[in-house]
């Protein structure tokens, strides 16, 4: 059963990644690699301003593992980029 925080949590994470991923297609950046950046920055910041102050719900321990694997690809991405513009590696 869905409670109404993992609701809350679910809507402000989908209407986050709508909001950005329809903002990219305006400016016509719209690429896989935009998406994820701003989906992921989106999921972080939507898990620390919806983190309860004082009882923290079971649910919620299990966003570490999405927040480290967005993390170590994230940090994968900026490399890349990084390696491509200043390095002509990539």
């Amino acid at each position: 059963m869905v409670t109404a925080s993992q609701r809350q949590f679910l809507l402000a994470q989908a209407g986050w990644t709508a909001a950005a991923s329809a903002l990219l297609w305006v400016v016509g950046s719209l690429t896989a690699e935009l998406v994820f950046v701003a989906s992921f920055l989106g999921f972080a910041l939507v898990t620390a301003l919806t983190a309860p102050l004082h009882d923290r719900p079971a649910w919620r321990s299990w966003l570490r593992w999405p927040l480290l694997v967005g993390t170590l690809v994230f940090l994968v991405v900026v490399g890349l980029r990084t390696l491509e513009k200043f390095a002509g590696l990539y």
